[in-house]
């Protein structure tokens, strides 16, 4: 049931080009404001976090429950897609990178911040020059890519619905309320999938550059996680040159040097979703 949701989702968000039409994350933004003029929540930034991120997870889990009891299977699956397609991450990723190459081959600068706006943090992209932009954005899309999809699809098979929405609730609390306690808890989340990504890059990838990056960086405590998905990334796309970029005017070698290491990593990230559907459907087939 778990691969049939998966494989419900994912067509959609190809048909929509993202969940944005279960997007909305009003109610949480209201709850937790809700929860903050609670005195004895308002000044404990931790329980803040976790009674605005438990209780919704909580009636996810009865919710699905209930529905399962109700409707078996068909029940299930008519709850779960709804729920696993708002947990993923917003905004179309791959029209935002193809927004912000176009610009970058055009030369347009200004053009190409602003296409890729929902990749940096805030102040990123702001000033320096191209190749600083381009690293911005690099590292900027490999996160995206991890926390719309990766993420949620890990905690998804490790704990169900509830698990994806934890994360995503999780994250959509650090990116509106910025507070060390939601930053750290949201690292926690992250520090297991990312690992697990890493090795998938090393498999779809250049397994010995990046199993080197992934021993690395294996137990360290240190590293964000975007800086971690880098180092990876930056093994398994070892080697590629301008050769790679496919686009079709002329630009310069620069350009096209940075426009293949774009291209590359979503090349890499398909390969590594169809990894991660073919093991799902391994284990459905063998009954693990």
């Amino acid at each position: 049931m778990a691969l049939l949701t998966v494989l419900l989702a994912l067509g959609l968000v190809q048909i929509w080009g993202s969940g944005a039409p279960l997007h909305r994350d009003g109610w949480f933004y209201r709850w937790r404001e809700y929860l903050a003029l609670r005195p004895w929540l308002r000044d404990n930034p931790g329980q803040l976090l976790g009674a605005s991120v438990l209780a919704p997870v909580v009636v996810a889990a009865v919710l699905m429950v209930l529905a399962e009891a109700a409707l078996g299977w068909l029940g299930t699956l008519a709850l779960g897609v709804p729920l696993l397609l708002y947990t993923l991450g917003r905004g179309n990723f791959n029209e935002i990178l193809a927004n912000y190459l176009r610009n970058w081959y055009q030369g347009d600068l200004e053009a190409a911040r602003q296409s890729a706006a929902p990749l940096l943090g805030d102040g990123e992209g702001e000033r320096g020059d191209s190749r600083e932009l381009h690293e911005e954005v690099f590292r900027g899309a490999a996160y995206c890519a991890f926390e719309r999809l990766f993420a949620v699809l890990f905690w998804y098979l490790l704990l169900g619905i509830p698990g994806a929405l934890l994360y995503r609730l999780s994250a959509l609390y650090r990116a509106r309320f910025y507070e060390p306690t939601a930053v750290r808890w949201l690292w926690l989340l992250e520090w297991l999938p990312v690992r697990v990504m890493g090795f998938t890059f090393a498999i779809v990838g250049n397994f010995a550059g990046c199993y080197r990056a992934w021993r690395q960086c294996l137990m360290c405590r240190e590293r964000a996680t975007d800086e971690v998905l880098e180092a990876y990334l930056e093994g398994a796309l070892g080697g590629i040159d301008a050769s790679e970029c496919s686009v079709g005017v002329e630009v310069a070698e620069g350009q096209r040097i940075c426009g293949a290491q774009l291209e590359g990593l979503q090349s890499l990230l398909s390969r590594a979703l169809l990894l991660w559907i073919t093991a799902m459907a391994l284990a459905v087939l063998f009954d693990f």
